[in-house]
């Protein structure tokens, strides 16, 4: 078994394929403005397949503080500080930052709309269109310190019914223009929670049947392929009759379980492959870092490319560029002092681990990344 209370190697794949997914969606876009805002067979297929990506990493929050909290308990002081610490100071500059990219680089006044829209789009993470998601988060850390009430297995499968249903109201049903004023543009955001509810709760309940869910990922890994590939070429159906489709889209309830359950049941097979395993781990340890740099990568890779890397044919290379120059944007932020409070990037911690028979040992690596 490739996990342990400190370290599941199958988390750093799934925040690996969300980053992954996350940033091509944003490429793809790229290449529907560079083709007279169109897309083609490929690139729509990258663009809303990779809408995968946002959803996977709520679930993957979720999970991360419910695990934790199950075996060390919570500490509401300590809860605070690190989430102030790892994720509300990072969102804090890069919204500033964004914001001053915007008015300085792209020539838009982000108070033409008045001081309070102003404030209400900082919050809500409007500040660049990527930021939302740490807003989302933001949100779940409000509510997470109520949930620590519901600390019995049984409670969470009841959990997880309620937050379909009120995932489902919120993207489906409920009408944000019956309200006015402040209260109706803070419902009408996209980093409104109860439109991503479900996942973070999904991510509690992966953590409180942890042991059950991934012996049952395991043992019925091909099905879970196979199911992959219906959902997929569902999502292939879906797109082709409705149009573009949103990150939180109801039918993602059901695929991101089943996606997240294959990632789970194929980790071993990923972990035997060295330079696979090594490049997951390596993308997901850098994951929420390269989500906060990789739109000004790529919005200056779109300054200087010429025209003629915008082939479809050379989407994998504009992809790997942006990947890369996300990565090495980091990886000179982190030479600075003090690097942690703007990014987020868990440290590494090489440890000799219990090697159980007939399994390859495992690096442990903080996983305190949300």
């Amino acid at each position: 078994m490739s996990n342990t209370r400190e370290h599941i190697s199958e988390i750093h794949m799934l925040r690996a394929i969300g980053c992954l997914f996350v940033v091509a969606v944003h490429v793809s876009g790229s290449f529907y403005y560079a083709h007279g805002e169109k897309f083609n067979e490929i690139t729509l297929f990258i663009n809303q397949i990779s809408r995968f990506g946002t959803s996977m990493f709520a679930l993957i929050s979720g999970f991360l503080l419910f695990y934790q909290t199950r075996f060390k308990g919570f500490n509401l002081n300590r809860f605070v500080k690190s989430r102030f610490t790892k994720i509300g100071l990072p969102f804090l500059f890069w919204s500033v930052f964004y914001s001053l990219f915007t008015y300085f680089v792209l020539g838009v006044n982000p108070l033409v709309s008045g001081e309070m829209q102003f404030l209400t789009n900082f919050i809500f993470g409007n500040a660049y269109y990527h930021l939302y998601f740490m807003s989302i988060v933001f949100q779940f850390y409000l509510l997470f310190p109520l949930l620590q009430v519901f600390k019995s297995k049984m409670i969470w499968p009841v959990l997880l019914v309620c937050s379909v249903f009120i995932n489902y109201y919120f993207v489906k049903s409920f009408n944000p223009g019956l309200f006015e004023g402040i209260l109706g543009n803070i419902l009408n955001q996209r980093a409104f929670l109860p439109s991503w509810i479900f996942y973070f709760i999904f991510g509690g309940f992966l953590a409180y049947f942890w042991e059950p869910l991934y012996a049952f990922s395991k043992k019925y890994k091909y099905l879970l392929g196979i199911a992959v590939l219906i959902i997929t070429a569902v999502a292939v159906r879906e797109y082709k009759t409705v149009g573009s489709t949103p990150s939180n889209r109801v039918t993602n309830m059901i695929n991101i379980p089943i996606i997240t359950l294959f990632v789970i049941g194929i980790g071993a097979q990923i972990q035997n492959v060295k330079w696979l395993n090594s490049f997951f781990t390596r993308i997901g340890t850098l994951s929420m870092a390269i989500y906060l740099v990789h739109p000004f990568v790529l919005y200056s890779f779109i300054q200087i490319a010429p025209d003629f890397v915008w082939k479809t044919s050379l989407f994998p290379f504009v992809f790997g560029a942006i990947l890369l120059g996300s990565i090495a944007i980091v990886k000179v932020m982190q030479l600075l002092p003090l690097n942690h409070y703007i990014l987020t990037v868990p440290g590494a911690k090489k440890q000799q681990m219990n090697h159980l028979p007939g399994k390859p040992a495992t690096m442990r690596i903080n996983s305190n990344l949300q």
